[in-house]
């Protein structure tokens, strides 16, 4: 098998393998590979922007609007924006228009990782009761309590 071909059977498993939430994540790096090798073609005079184009597409396809309507508006004005971006590039071969795309891409994946870091964290358990109620019976629980008597009723307070 080829080094290319390995790299691709690699990507095929991992995609298959992903959960939805880190199939979010390669389509933000593949976006990311696909300005930066834009970049790289229009060193030689030639720009590419349409894999970059499609993996935005994708992104915007992904957006859940029953869970969150007004963050999948927001994200999808963003990626809208940055596909007119890629457009322009790819027009007036214009680096500084790929380089925008790709600090907006990295951004939302470096967010994107984070979230999915959090996800993944173990949870801390969340306390039952306040920390004044769990101090009252820990400190109510007086072994040296006559039977009946309440542990909330110290005898100095008689």
């Amino acid at each position: 098998m080829t080094p290319f071909g390995s790299q691709k059977e690699y990507l095929v498993q991992r995609v298959l393998n992903a959960s939805p939430v880190e199939l979010v994540g390669i389509l933000y790096e593949t976006a990311l590979q696909a300005v930066d090798e834009a970049l790289a073609a229009l060193q030689s005079g030639n720009i590419a922007a349409t894999k970059c184009i499609q993996a935005i597409a994708e992104l915007r396809l992904a957006l859940r609007r029953d869970v969150n309507p007004q963050y999948c508006d927001t994200l999808s004005g963003l990626y809208d924006y940055m596909q007119r971006q890629l457009m322009r590039a790819h027009s007036d071969k214009s680096g500084g228009l790929l380089r925008e795309v790709s600090r907006l891409l990295q951004t939302l994946l470096d967010g994107w990782t984070g979230a999915m870091r959090n996800l993944s964290a173990p949870k801390e358990p969340e306390p039952s009761e306040a920390p004044e109620e769990m101090a009252v019976a820990v400190s109510g629980m007086n072994p040296y309590a006559a039977a009946g008597q309440s542990s909330r009723v110290r005898s100095w307070q008689l």
